[in-house]
């Protein structure tokens, strides 16, 4: 019944006619082709043919002309099947109107969605909240759960206000971040996070594993997360420390000249605020350079 149904489409793309040809090779009908600029192709296929112009151009963001690819786009009914459309939307509006606001009237006590205001960096949270409160989405809302959500959002970290508020089928949930963050304790034993020697030692808490002038492997303790008590026992702490390694890069480097090869090493290198250089030395080798960079890094735990 639906045979002398059409569809208008819009192609786009560099060189529109290897797109009908494909169309073509997939036995797909094309009606009224007509070329309007140099990219731009109008034509009609049959309304069981949609589904196939959709398959081999899907309707992406990313196909677009200047990519080479090609974008297809329907611009709706022709001919007779243009009104059988147009008289459907009528009676289905008419239709719809009803049943929606028999709906609205129905659903007003649920929950379709929520609305997060400040933030939403604790969605999972939040979802959890409320699924513990009985509150879940195209559920119905239980009033006086409120105070309950916001106290167990409150005690998140981070977390210095929180609001809940039913605004018709929506839930907003404003949560605010405390724009001091919270310093969090790191644990366990300090680990060398460079090779070479120790320069400075400042251990404020824990029992130091290396002294001044020691050399260290990458990813050797420096100090421990304990202290010794007079008995001879071990109590557990957490470590305040901080190390300063003198430390030595070498590469072989590619560049035009010293100056490149200086920066192209510096960069590899990946010197933190903390770092300074304290001597290079660069040497031509051929048509690659050697650089030299030595310097000293410092490394903290909860110092």
């Amino acid at each position: 019944m639906t045979a002398w149904l059409k569809e208008r489409f819009l192609l786009e793309g560099l060189m529109p006619e290897r797109a009908l040809l494909r169309l073509r090779r997939a036995d797909i009908p094309l009606f009224h082709v007509k070329k309007t600029e140099k990219s731009r192709i109008l034509f009609s296929v049959k309304k069981k043919d949609v589904e196939k112009v959709f398959a081999i151009y899907p309707n992406m963001c990313y196909n677009k002309p200047d990519n080479g690819a090609y974008r297809v786009k329907s611009l709706g009914a022709t001919g007779l099947g243009k009104y059988a459309e147009k008289a459907k939307r009528r009676v289905g509006f008419l239709l719809g109107g009803l049943l929606g606001l028999s709906l609205v009237l129905a659903s007003e006590p649920l929950v379709f969605t929520m609305d997060f205001v400040g933030t939403d960096v604790y969605a999972r949270e939040v979802y959890q909240a409320f699924d513990e409160a009985g509150v879940s989405s195209f559920g119905v809302y239980r009033k006086g759960k409120e105070d309950i959500i916001c106290a167990k959002l409150l005690a998140l970290e981070g977390v210095e206000y929180c609001s809940v508020q039913k605004i018709g089928h929506r839930v907003a949930v404003d949560m605010r971040l405390s724009p001091f963050p919270s310093t969090r304790t790191e644990t366990g034993v300090m680990q060398a996070k460079h090779e070479g020697e120790i320069v400075a030692m400042t251990v404020l808490r824990g029992s130091p594993l290396k002294k001044i002038g020691d050399r260290v492997r990458l990813g050797e303790a420096l100090v421990g997360n304990w202290f010794s008590t007079e008995e001879g026992g071990q109590v557990r702490v957490e470590i305040i420390a901080r190390v300063c390694i003198a430390c030595t890069y070498e590469a072989i480097v590619e560049a035009e000249d010293e100056e490149s090869a200086f920066a192209k090493a510096y960069l590899a290198l990946g010197f933190s605020p903390d770092d300074k250089t304290t001597g290079t030395k660069i040497e031509k080798n051929g048509e690659t350079y050697r650089v030299k960079i030595e310097y000293q890094t410092v490394e903290t735990l909860n110092f």
